[in-house]
């Protein structure tokens, strides 16, 4: 019964490395897409800006013309 036990507590600790491992992993990958969205986000927000400042670029030479 001891080596029963003792063989279920070996498996639980092997898993758990796994599942450590795993979720590491994935916090990673989290972090990497995450990083990734901001750097998109941050391209929108930057190309909304231009287009906002040419349009009114443009609405002005239209009004004064």
């Amino acid at each position: 019964m001891i080596q029963t036990e003792l063989k279920t507590i070996k498996q639980f600790q092997k898993r758990k490395i796994q599942v450590e491992k795993e979720l590491d992993d994935l916090k990673e990958n989290l972090r990497n897409t995450e990083k990734k969205h901001q750097e998109s986000l941050s391209r929108l927000e930057s190309r909304f800006f231009e287009e906002k400042v040419q349009n009114v670029r443009v609405n002005k030479c239209f009004i004064y013309q």
